[in-house]
């Protein structure tokens, strides 16, 4: 998944596009005198790759014009599959505005660049993994994002189906995985190169348990990447509570109702906000951002010794974190909340 780019000029960044979090620009001028040291030097390579936390970066540089573009891109993303595309978008920009920049005549618009470099992220995209025991709803679940906004096509495979969801241009593809035991030796094999893995329970005690061996393919096959544990089928009168199911999994979970059609956006919230979206990329992820910003304003408030207020944005966070299935969130700043109310009486 292509998560920023960067451009920089003379030193100076120019262009900075956010398609999901990756590398704060405080932070970029380590990777930049790395590069800077490789590339810039007489016979050092024009293009190349670096690992930084857990994203890989993929730099191409035009020495004459002492330009750089710095490509942020998840930790799954196979580098030699994409710098086709990164050289292409490259020397597009340069046919378009490398004159300009000779003349010390360039200023970087948004207004152009974003439509430019977002053609480009439809090149990219992020492997969503759905993984599961049969039954446990992972079919229905892809079934269930199927929207105008959010169209979903199908393509069948040996083990499933694979689908691709848009939110605003950025290309999730999403894998569903047949969960039948004659099935378990392609498991590592479809799992790798995830950048979020979902697993799908049913949310019965026998189901969670025997769903634990997702977690070791996990953590062996894509150490790195995102999981969340779904809890499907919260409405049956057997089905565990989120906190119970979080407890045996040692992992989040969120709950859901995947035959139920107003699941869907709660669903694409959870890939969003696994992935770390831009929140200003889709209205629909609008939710993550009030969520995040409430809990921020409610900490500020803390900090500041005013708990009334602290207590008000914790509310509005507490509703959006059950509103995005995050029960657990939710009840941990609810039980915040609680204390705090205390010392207001």
């Amino acid at each position: 998944m292509l998560r920023q780019v960067y451009i920089i000029l003379n030193e100076e960044i120019i262009y900075h596009r956010i398609y999901a979090k990756g590398i704060e620009p405080s932070l970029l001028i380590d990777v930049f005198l790395n590069i800077k040291r490789d590339a810039f030097k007489k016979f050092g390579e024009e293009s190349g790759s670096y690992e930084f936390f857990q994203t890989r970066l993929l730099f191409t540089v035009e020495k004459d014009l002492n330009l750089l573009f710095i490509f942020v891109l998840g930790f799954s993303t196979d580098i030699e599959n994409v710098k086709s595309y990164i050289l292409e978008i490259k020397q597009k920009f340069l046919s378009t505005y490398g004159q300009e920049i000779k003349e010390n005549n360039f200023t970087a618009k948004n207004i152009e660049l974003d439509p430019l470099f977002d053609k480009l992220q439809r090149n990219f995209g992020a492997k969503i993994s759905i993984v599961g025991l049969s039954g446990v709803g992972k079919t229905t679940t892809t079934q269930l994002i199927k929207d105008e906004e959010i169209p979903l096509e199908h393509i069948p495979t040996i083990t499933g189906k694979v689908g691709t969801i848009k939110l605003e241009g950025i290309n999730l593809y999403l894998w569903d995985f047949a969960g039948q035991n004659q099935f378990d030796y392609l498991w590592e094999k479809f799992m790798a190169g995830s950048d979020v893995v979902l697993l799908m329970t049913n949310s019965t005690k026998e189901n969670v348990e025997k769903s634990k061996h997702f977690l070791e393919i996990s953590k062996k096959v894509v150490p790195f990447t995102r999981l969340a544990v779904i809890a499907n089928k919260q409405d049956l009168p057997d089905a565990m509570s989120i906190e119970e199911i979080e407890k045996i999994m040692g992992n989040k979970a969120y709950g859901l109702i995947a035959i139920e059609p107003s699941s869907r956006d709660k669903i694409v919230r959870i890939i969003a906000d696994l992935l770390d979206m831009n929140p200003n990329v889709s209205p629909i992820l609008k939710p993550i951002f009030e969520r995040d910003v409430n809990i921020n304003q409610g900490n500020k408030a803390l900090e500041q010794g005013d708990l009334r207020e602290a207590v008000n944005f914790y509310e509005k966070a507490i509703s959006l974190c059950f509103e995005l299935g995050d029960i657990s969130q939710g009840n941990e700043y609810k039980n915040k909340t609680d204390k705090l109310r205390t010392f207001l009486k």
